[in-house]
């Protein structure tokens, strides 16, 4: 039987299969992925869901394997890499929401402008204000029927 490649592909004939400027393997990916998981320990999907779940995949957030740059790179767990990978594939997956209940998919309806706008100011205006921090009622109110 005649192997699939009669000698071990370059680097050149890898990368232009993979599109990865750095390989899985080699040691200047180990050296950028243990940079930004020491950086940000904590995966950031699962922080904005309101977890502490340490982060152990480095992921690229535009999806280019090719763009190494550390603003590009993001921490996220197993679970949530596997999830955005598969979303970026094209397969239909559920994100999540946040800890204020809006979605964590970016193409979201809920996440579109107006109505990300609008309900921040919905959670503002269930804020107390930093006006009435502390204040005692000036008539405390009797549950007694006799009153």
């Amino acid at each position: 039987m005649q192997p699939k490649y009669p000698h071990k592909p370059t680097k050149r004939v890898s990368k232009a299969a993979n599109g990865r400027a750095l390989p899985l393997t080699s040691a200047a990916w180990r050296k950028l992925r243990r940079m930004v998981l020491s950086s940000e320990p904590l995966c950031r999907m699962c922080i904005a869901k309101g977890k502490t779940v340490p982060a152990t995949d480095v992921d690229h957030r535009d999806n280019n394997p090719a763009n190494n740059e550390l603003i590009n790179l993001q921490p996220l767990c197993h679970e949530c890499h596997s999830r955005k990978t598969q979303r970026d594939m094209g397969h239909n997956v559920a994100m999540g929401c946040d800890v204020h209940g809006m979605p964590l998919d970016p193409s979201s309806p809920w996440n579109n402008e107006p109505i990300a706008v609008l309900m921040r100011s919905c959670r503002a205006a269930r804020e107390k204000s930093p006006a009435t921090e502390g204040a005692v009622p000036s008539v405390l109110p009797c549950f007694d029927a006799n009153c």
